[in-house]
C-alpha cells in the first residue's frame, strides 16, 4: 500500500511491438528534483526488460516513464522506496549513476 495503484500488463497502442519489452529505450523523468536521478537528464537510455508496468494514482510517485506505444512507468517512488522498470546493472553509465544516487540517499 506505500505506492498507490496497480501492476498491470504493458498493451502497446501498436500490437506489432513485442512483449516482453525488451532493449533500450529513454526516460523521461517527471522528478527530475528527485535525488535518484540527480545528474541524469530526461532522454537518457536505460536498458528494460519487462511485461508489467506500475500505473500509480498518485502522480507524485511516478519519477519517470518512457515510451512503449505508449506511456509506461519507468520509475516509482515514495519517500526513501524506489522501484525501477530498467534494470539500472545493464544501464552502463546510467545505470551506475542511478546505482551512485541511490547508494547516496
Amino acid at each position: 500500500g506505500w505506492i498507490k495503484g496497480q501492476v498491470v500488463p504493458i498493451t502497446p497502442n501498436d500490437p506489432t511491438l513485442p512483449i516482453p519489452h525488451m532493449g533500450w529505450n529513454e526516460l523521461e523523468i517527471t522528478a527530475p528534483n528527485h535525488p535518484l536521478f540527480k545528474g541524469i537528464p530526461s532522454g537518457a537510455h536505460a536498458y528494460f526488460v519487462h511485461s508489467f508496468h506500475a500505473l500509480c494514482t498518485d502522480s507524485s510517485q511516478l519519477l519517470a516513464m518512457c515510451d512503449y506505444g505508449g506511456a509506461i512507468s519507468a520509475c516509482i517512488g515514495h519517500n526513501n522506496m524506489v522501484g525501477t522498470q530498467f534494470h539500472p546493472e545493464k544501464s552502463q553509465q546510467v545505470g551506475l549513476k542511478i546505482i551512485e544516487n541511490f547508494l547516496a540517499f
